[in-house]
């Protein structure tokens, strides 16, 4: 950037007013606590490419509501004049708003919030947004949330390249917000609700960090999908009755298309999944950065099965804080998603669908993968129920295992052998682990009984 002829603007780098006099008129009637306070002088261009003389004054604070500010402001330094303020933390856990649907579960009624705005709703906890300029992008550094606003877009337009993403201006959805309104997000932008789901850009963004969080906190794995962030994650299709996920797409190191999630409103079989399958597709991008299971096969089941038992772990996360959320006793998969009320898989009986099988003797090459994936789901729900064993510690060595010992093509003893390993590594007795694999018919060659 080429910029002259400043000194016509600006006769002297002195300025009127003292740093002094600054800090009074702008801090002076600040209520809120001022820490770690920064005041320079600097030359500000305006729109109108006019060079101002201004003092560049920062600090950080805590608003009555106890969110975190960084109040910072460009100060004439002859008039006092505000040239430009703005807030440097924009990323804020204070969206609010509804979420889930209209169905009822067993052990919980299907609609609940975001957020504490709305009394007499069952609570969980806010979703992360950008605020700027009065409004809230649903985004933060790790995810970005899109709304396509109920088009019927279809699968070919998937996965969306860099270059689409720019020449169709697709951003984060955003919306009004402030203190007043609570930083609600009422109905997505008039796209909402949809197919029996009251905000599918609310759950998205909140259980698609809270699975990132749950990755990081629990697990200790700082990057669970990687750099390529923030993920794309795209809300409001319209008669998709599905969702899935897209790793990084690049050729010869250069990226094509950045990382995404789906997520359709579902048409005839599925509301706009929530919870379930957040945890569950995310889970694809996390294994195909570490193992990468290959989508076939023994592998394939177990790929599948990898993000069916993270999408239990998220529940069992979820419950510690909010134990309304979850029993603790419906091992099942897609069950608040699916219209008829009838789960997608089980985990602790797979057969109960009709299709999946529980052990591995029952294996063939032709069945799908998701039919496949019952043998280790199976073997997850006997670990986490062993004696000194949870959902925590079983879902900790499945995690471990993807990142260090399973390898693309993984059959089912293979595989086994490294959960063993991952077990072994963490100094824990292995015996439970091989007693769950041997009860769906999975024996380590290496760890025999």
């Amino acid at each position: 950037m080429n910029i002259t002829g400043i000194e016509q603007d600006i006769n002297s780098t002195e300025g009127k007013l003292s740093p002094n006099d600054i800090e009074q008129k702008t801090l002076g009637k600040v209520t809120e606590p001022v820490k770690f306070k920064n005041l320079k002088k600097v030359i500000y261009i305006d729109k109108g490419n006019k060079a101002h003389l201004a003092y560049h004054l920062s600090y950080y604070s805590n608003s009555e509501k106890k969110h975190v500010n960084a109040p910072n402001y460009l100060i004439d330094a002859n008039s006092g004049e505000i040239l430009k303020q703005w807030n440097e933390v924009r990323h804020e856990r204070i969206g609010q708003g509804l979420g889930g649907n209209a169905f009822t579960l067993p052990y919980r009624q299907g609609m609940f919030q975001h957020g504490n705005a709305l009394p007499g709703l069952p609570s969980l906890g806010k979703f992360d947004v950008n605020v700027e300029d009065g409004l809230c992008r649903v985004e933060n550094e790790s995810i970005k949330v899109m709304n396509l606003e109920n088009h019927n877009i279809g699968y070919d337009f998937f996965p969306i390249t860099i270059f689409a993403e720019s020449v169709l201006n697709l951003s984060a959805f955003s919306y009004p917000c402030n203190e007043t309104n609570l930083f609600l997000n009422y109905a997505d932008g008039r796209t909402g609700p949809v197919n029996y789901a009251f905000s599918p850009v609310n759950d998205t963004m909140y259980f698609a960090q809270q699975t990132l969080d749950m990755y990081q906190k629990v697990y200790g794995v700082n990057r669970p999908i990687g750099d390529d962030l923030p993920i794309r994650a795209y809300t409001h299709l319209g008669d998709m009755d599905n969702a899935f996920a897209v790793p990084t797409i690049s050729l010869d190191g250069v990226v094509l298309a950045h990382q995404q999630i789906v997520i359709g409103n579902g048409d005839e079989f599925l509301t706009a999944p929530a919870q379930s399958v957040l945890g569950h597709e995310l889970s694809h991008n996390f294994t195909a950065l570490h193992s990468g299971l290959m989508y076939e096969g023994q592998s394939g089941g177990i790929n599948e099965s990898f993000s069916d038992m993270a999408a239990i772990a998220l529940l069992d996360y979820l419950s510690k804080d909010y134990p309304w959320y979850w029993d603790g006793e419906d091992w099942t998969i897609g069950r608040e998603a699916v219209k008829s009320g009838q789960p997608i898989r089980y985990l602790d009986d797979p057969a109960k669908d009709g299709m999946s099988i529980g052990h591995a003797s029952e294996y063939t090459d032709a069945l799908d993968v998701h039919i496949t994936s019952g043998v280790f789901n199976k073997a997850f729900y006997l670990l986490a129920h062993k004696p000194g064993w949870s959902i925590q510690k079983a879902f900790q060595v499945m995690v471990d295992a993807n990142m260090n010992y399973w390898s693309p093509i993984a059959y089912y003893d293979f595989a086994a052998c490294g959960v063993i390993q991952a077990t072994i590594d963490k100094h824990w007795d292995k015996t439970p682990v091989i007693e769950a694999f041997a009860e769906v018919g999975v024996v380590c060659p290496m760890h025999k009984s």
